[in-house]
């Protein structure tokens, strides 16, 4: 079944905020902030329900940043059960 088509363009992810949940950091309880480097829209990559596979610089307190590559971009913060993850920061997340 196709999924329905909203285009995002890629270039324009690059330099966006993110949060993102990993098993690294408290067995994903903890939401980091992260920068949006690399991203594509190919839906052929994409898990379901994803607007786009990132790669992103992220800004865990009191630890160095770290690279995360591949991780699956929502427009919203997916279930708690969803590793590794991220989700574009809005005014209110």
């Amino acid at each position: 079944m196709a999924r329905p088509s909203k285009k995002i363009d890629a270039d324009a992810l690059v330099g966006e905020i993110a949060l993102m949940r990993s098993p690294i950091w408290q067995n994903g309880k903890r939401k980091v902030a992260a920068i949006i480097t690399e991203a594509t829209t190919d839906e052929a990559l994409l898990p379901e329900n994803a607007i786009a596979l990132v790669s992103l610089t992220a800004f865990p307190a009191d630890a160095p940043s770290r690279v995360m590559v591949d991780v699956p971009l929502y427009r919203t913060d997916p279930d708690a059960d969803v590793f590794s993850s991220a989700w574009l920061k809005t005014a209110r997340a």
